[in-house]
């Protein structure tokens, strides 16, 4: 993750993030193949505490799945969480359009007070853990279908 910005708009904070995705060339060709590319960004909010664990504010997963559709030739990009689909002629351009999240809500402005400080974290998970029964065997036997990001922190502000 790249960037990570928290902002309010309509008393809901709002989430804008970069990611940095490189799939390496066995992957894309996996997805040129036919098998299916998850990307699941998890966030949380804690409120801060100097002297006991930092208490869990809100959590929530964003994810998306990317796959090729053979009969048009074009690569599917599938919200996950609202079930939006878009397509594009591109793999880069599907890995583009999952690499960026804009607006995405958070958490409402009245489940956070005044006083406290409060963090986020972001971070992402991908993986290629749908794929059909055929090549199933061989994801078992590689580690190369799946990676994790750092978790990139924020602070919110009040």
């Amino acid at each position: 993750i790249r960037e990570a910005v928290a902002t309010v708009d309509e008393g809901v904070y709002e989430l804008d993030a970069k990611l940095d995705l490189v799939l390496p060339d066995a992957a894309r060709r996996a997805v040129e193949s036919g098998l299916t590319l998850r990307l699941t960004y998890e966030v949380t909010v804690n409120r801060v505490r100097r002297y006991m664990p930092d208490a869990d504010v809100a959590a929530l997963e964003q994810r998306y799945e990317v796959s090729y559709h053979a009969l048009s030739q074009r690569y599917l990009v599938k919200n996950l969480n609202t079930g939006e689909q878009q397509d594009f002629g591109l793999l880069q351009s599907a890995l583009d359009r999952i690499s960026e999240l804009r607006g995405l809500p958070v958490l409402d402005t009245a489940l956070v007070t005044d006083g406290p400080v409060y963090e986020g974290r972001i971070r992402a998970v991908l993986g290629m853990n749908t794929a059909p029964d055929v090549f199933g065997w061989l994801l078992f036997w590689t580690d190369d279908w799946s990676a994790e990001s750092e978790w990139k922190t924020w602070t919110l502000r009040p």
